[in-house]
Parts: structure tokens; sequence; C-alpha cells
């Protein structure tokens, strides 16, 4: 008996109850928080700190338009040879808003997750798939559960994902209801896919799966191969393939036509020079993503670099399961007609999963996030296997079995769901996980120790893992330039400039590096060498601000101060909101007593950084040292407001108060400055003891 026998095409609702449909959207609805109402916390993880947290389009008040729509997804302006050229414009919208209105990011992603699963059931609902009328809810179930999805919903930056598929599944809803309003559905669909594209690039693919699911819909497999051919060729096809042919150009005309610019070890397979071995890889990485979503407990959030070894010869034994797909694929295109739904869940797989296919150059080896919207098409066809498995038994045991079955996949896949949930709420336990699954990933390796260097500063696992990662792939230059910096910070300047060294070879125009090892070979006081360095760094980026700061830093150590002054201030013309150039150009011209100027570069500073306490300190000082003590005074408050415990901000007010013949208030200030960090305070200790002994004749 074949799948499609009673097949029906008139669009009613088998739920029409509306007590069951109510049942059956909490129910679902409640599968999707069982798995991730327990993680929706959490700090911001690997990517969401690039394209969130240092990504000015996003944090910037007041919004910035320009940036949201000139720029990639990673805040990188489209025109620069940097960028990764992933242009989602409305995503990097959202992010602005939620970022700047406080809101929860994961429960957003989890309630568009929510919104997918129940979109996804009522459209199978709607295609009415005869006596298989459940396979519309234990699709939308195995969905709402699976495992690899845990990314898209736990990862913020995966919204893109999200985003497409609720446009994906409103676009093939409105493929369902074409009878009612032809040219309105057509229309809307064009202009849905349009704005797709602005949330996720595979959304081009959207004309094409609306295609697809007419073909479907009408049932066209029933007819000849010519017939078909006469069938999809209609004026409606034509203008949907003539919308993508048109959006693919557009997005390749914002990238200049310019390939993005990846690294060799975030896609070793888009980048081995072999023919062959780029062919067998790529076909190995299809199989690969299809065990991944049979098999999910081995999850990572990268795996790139040697995660995936290159499948170099046709005798390699994993491309066994590369046959085993074709030898499926082959069955199942062969038979479409007597076993249509089969080849209608592989369709779903396929055509929203092909932008990623390794057509075109991307920046992964596998994405859990880019299977979200593939893994309908496999829900629906493990749904549909289940079904036919449980009609042929004919025993009761084994169809008690085959539930029971059923039953243990769901339990199972929500445990690995809220498992893998809970990963993604630290980075700290996210590269852990990577590390059990690619241990051979120099990336995860290189994570775990910028984490442990940063963040934890436990230096000698930041120590371990970064050897680990350079002794796995000699030429990672962000492991070099990291391990060098680490070096520096333990004093060890020698291996610093060694690794720095490195790091530059590896990659003559890696601008940071060149500025890491300039900061290097400053300290070592060979400022010859260290001018050499910074020069290069700006000969490779131009307008790198930090460079410029550290420059003024170096001239000021040489007592070189106009030229200290001169490149401070081309670092905040650059960078406005480089914090620490202001506060050093201000304790500069406080040093050599030019007050007035000190006093209207400080208000020029505070525009941008209103509340900043070393800028503030500076300005009362100067304030302090021209006799205007009660605006002095008053900053010196706002500071101490701001930070009880600034024992410099004590002293300072103190010998305010000292100057301004305020004695006792002194020295309780002098008092306050020593209580909040006796070590540091020695001025305060100092001068508590000249204003009892000169002033109140009292021996300490």
């Amino acid at each position: 008996m074949s799948l499609t026998r009673g097949m029906l095409i008139n669009f009613k609702y088998y739920d029409n109850n509306i007590l069951t449909k109510s049942i059956t959207t909490l129910y679902l609805i409640a599968l999707s928080i069982l798995c991730y109402g327990h993680a929706l916390d959490g700090s911001f993880v690997f990517d969401d700190r690039v394209a969130i947290v240092e990504n000015h389009a996003v944090t910037q008040l007041p919004t910035n338009y320009t940036a949201i729509f000139y720029n990639d997804f990673w805040g990188t302006p489209l025109a620069n040879n940097n960028s990764h050229k992933s242009y989602r414009p409305l995503t990097t919208l959202m992010f602005h808003y939620e970022f700047n209105f406080g809101w929860n990011m994961k429960r957003l992603n989890l309630g568009l997750h929510i919104v997918n699963t129940l979109l996804l059931w009522r459209l199978l609902v709607w295609l009415e798939f005869g006596s298989y009328r459940r396979v519309s809810l234990l699709t939308a179930s195995l969905f709402a559960v699976h495992p690899v999805h845990v990314e898209a919903v736990s990862g913020i930056v995966s919204r893109a994902d999200l985003m497409f598929a609720l446009i994906y599944l409103i676009s093939m809803m409105i493929t369902v209801n074409y009878y009612y309003k032809k040219y309105l559905c057509s229309l809307t669909i064009l202009m849905l896919s349009s704005v797709g594209v602005l949330f996720k690039e595979t959304s081009v693919c959207i004309p094409l799966a609306c295609i697809a699911l007419e073909y479907t819909r009408r049932q066209w497999f029933k007819l000849t191969v010519l017939q078909q051919c006469k069938k999809l060729l209609n004026s409606r096809s034509l203008i949907y393939i003539i919308c993508m042919i048109l959006l693919i150009t557009w997005r390749f005309w914002l990238n200049n036509f310019e390939t993005p610019h990846f690294q060799q070890a975030d896609n070793p397979i888009a980048h081995a020079d072999s023919l062959k071995t780029r062919t067998l890889s790529q076909n190995y990485l299809y199989a690969k993503n299809i065990y991944i979503l049979l098999e999910p407990s081995q999850l990572s959030f990268d795996w790139a670099f040697e995660c995936i070894p290159l499948v170099k010869s046709i005798r390699d034994i994993r491309l066994l399961p590369v046959l085993t797909l074709y030898m499926f694929l082959f069955y199942a295109v062969r038979n479409h007609r007597e076993n249509f739904l089969i080849t209608f869940s592989l369709s779903l797989c396929v055509v929203p999963y092909l932008p990623a296919a390794g057509i075109l150059k991307v920046g992964f080896v596998i994405a859990e996030r880019v299977l979200y919207v593939p893994s309908m098409g496999f829900s629906f066809g493990v749904a549909i296997g289940y079904l036919k498995l449980l009609r042929v038994a004919q025993l009761r045991i084994l169809k008690n079995t085959l539930k029971i079955c059923l039953a243990m996949l769901m339990i199972s896949h929500i445990l690995r769901c809220r498992e893998r949930a809970v990963e993604w709420l630290k980075e700290e336990t996210l590269f852990a996980s990577a590390l059990t699954v690619c241990p051979n990933n120099a990336k995860v390796h290189y994570n775990i120790a910028r984490l442990a260097q940063s963040d934890t500063k436990n230096y000698s696992k930041a120590f371990y893992h970064y050897h680990e990662a350079i002794k796995l792939y000699p030429r990672y230059e962000a492991a070099l330039m990291n391990l060098g910096n680490l070096y520096r910070e333990i004093g060890n300047l020698n291996s610093a400039e060694k690794y720095l060294q490195k790091a530059v070879e590896v990659a003559p125009n890696f601008a940071t590096a060149w500025m890491n090892l300039g900061i290097v070979q400053a300290t070592a006081r060979h400022h010859e060498k260290a001018l050499v360095s910074y020069q290069k760094a700006l000969f490779y980026r131009p307008n790198y601000a930090n460079c410029f700061y550290n420059i003024g830093n170096m001239y000021v150590e040489g007592k070189q101060y106009n030229k200290a002054l001169s490149y401070w201030k081309q670092a905040v013309l650059l960078k406005p909101q480089l914090a620490k150039a202001w506060t050093n150009i201000l304790t500069l011209l406080d040093s050599l007593s030019l007050f007035e100027e000190a006093l209207n570069v400080s208000e020029e500073a505070l525009k941008l950084h209103r509340n900043n306490s070393a800028i503030l300190l500076v300005r009362a000082n100067v304030l302090g040292k021209l006799a205007r003590y009660e605006e002095a005074e008053t900053l010196y408050k706002l500071i101490i407001v701001q930070e009880p415990s600034n024992y410099l901000c004590h002293t300072n007010l103190g010998v305010l108060y000292h100057r301004w013949n305020k004695l006792p208030l002194a020295i309780a200030q002098y008092r306050r400055a020593i209580s909040s960090d006796s070590r540091k305070a020695i001025t305060a200790k100092e001068n508590l003891s000249k204003v009892l002994v000169t002033h109140l004749n009292i021996d300490l």
C-alpha cells in the first residue's frame, strides 16, 4: 500500500474540535518549555559577544540606523575587506531594541521556537495526509524536542535562523491557501522572501520551497515526467524563480560581487587544494549532518579545524554512509509516485539546506543552527516511518514495542535538550562540552584558554590550552598572539615577543598582533622597534585608534609630551568611546598645569562618558587647583556615590578640604581613604599625619 493512497487535496481540518486544538497547542508549548524553560538566563556566549555586546550598531544609543543597515551582522562595514558579508540588518535591529530595553533575548528565542512548532503542526494539518492524520502532531512533537535545535534556541545570534523558519512556514501556509486569492498570495510570498533575506540570507530559497510544496499539494507527482515538467513551468513558478535569482544577485551586489575572506581553518574543506578532496569531504558532510540529526548526543558549538578530518581517498571508510545516503535518495526519487511522502520529507530537508550545502564558500564546516529548518523534513520523515511501521506491525506486542521506543526517544531528546541548554548558559560549560566532541579542534582549545585568561585568571590552564591549540594548528595567529599577551601579563617579555613575532610572521597583515608586539617592545624600552611595529599596525589598519593610544603611551614615557598628546587626540578623534585616551589627555594637561585646556577637554569627554569616574576625578582635581572648591567637591562626591571604596577619590577630596581649610572634613576623608585601601593609600596616611601633627598638635 502506498503512503499517498487516500491523500486529500481539500483542506478540511481533521481537528475542528476547539478543545482538541487547544489541548494540542498547550501540549506542544509544554514540550518546548520543558526543554528550554529552565535555561533562559545566563550570559552572552561565544558569537553572542561579537554580534551583540561588542557590536556598536546594537549597543549604541541613539539608534544608529546607518551602522545597522551598512554593516554586516558582526558590526564590520560591508565594504571592509575583513567583513564576513553576512548582511542581516533586521536581526541586528531586533537585537538593538532588545539589548537597550533590557529584554531577555533567550525568552524571545524560545517564544519563536514555540511559534514555529505550532506553525509546523498547523501546516501539516492543512495538508491532510489521509490515514496518516497523526503525522502532523508527531512531526511537531519531534521538532519541538530535537536536541540539534538547542544552538538555534539558546544561542542568541541564531535568532536569524528562527526568523527565517518563521517566514518560511508562513510562506508555506500561504501556499496551501493559494486557491483563495492567487495574486495576493504570490505577491505576499515574494515580499516575505525579500524581507526574510534581511533576517538571514537563506531566505532566498523560500520561493523554491513554495514551488516544491505546490508540486506536493496538487499531486503533480502522479503525472508523467513530461507532464510534471509542464506543470512546474507555469507563470507563477517562473516569477518565483526570477525573484529568487534577483534576490541572489542583489545580495552579491551588496558584497560588491566579492566573496568573504574566511580563514582556511574555519572551513578546511572549502580551502582544500584538491578538487577530489573537496568533493569527497563535502559529500561526507551531508552524511555527517544526517548522523547528527539521527544521533544528537555529540554536539559542538564549532566543528572547524581538524574536528572533521578531510576525506582524501575514495577508499575512506567514511564514504560508506555517503554511498548509503545516495542509494536511499535514488530509491526515493525513482519510486516517488508510490512513496511520495518520503520524497516530500527529503524536499523539506534539502531545499532550505541548499544555501549551506557548499555550493558557495561558507565560513563553517558544520553549523547545528543551519539544521533548524531542514530538521522539519527530517522530523516528518521519522514520523511517517514510525506510522508506517505501526501500520504494518501485525502483533500487538510489536505495536507496543514501537510505542515504547517512541516514548523513550522523546524522553531522551527532552533530557538531552535540557542538558545541552544548560551548557549554553556559560562559555565555560559550552567550551568544555565541545572538547569531548572535538578534542583536535584548535579553536575549542583557544576559546578555553581565552576564557581562562580573561575571566577566571587561571593562567596555568590558559597556557596549557594555548599551547595545545598551537600544537594542533601551528599557524593559528590568534592563539599565538594571545599566548604572547599572556606571557606579557606575567612579565616574561622575551617569550611574549617570541610568540607575537610568530603571529605576524604567520599573518603579516594582522594589525592587532603588530600593535601588541609594539606594546611588548615599548615595555622592554626598545622604543625604536616598538615604533616600527606600531607603524606596521597602522599600515594595515590606518584608523586603528588603540594603536594611536599606545603610541601616545610610549611617547609619554619618553617625556615627549606634545607627541603623546597628538597621538591620544588622534585616538579619541577616531574612537570617541576610548575613555582611557581621554583620561590620559586630561591627566597630562593637569600635570603640565594647562588647567583651562583640561577643563575644556573634560567637558567634551563627559558628553560621551558622563559618569566616567577617571575623567570626573581629573576634572575635579583641576577645579580644586583653580580654587573652585564647591564645583570640585560636587564632582568628588558624585564619584564616591558611584564608587564608595575609591581610595584615590577620598584622598583627593581630603586634599581639597585641606586647601579649603576644612580640616575635620579633610581628616575624615583621609581616614576613609585608608580604610578603603590601606596598602595603596600612602598619600592619605602622610597627609593625615601632617594635619594631625601640624594643625592639631596631636602625635600619631
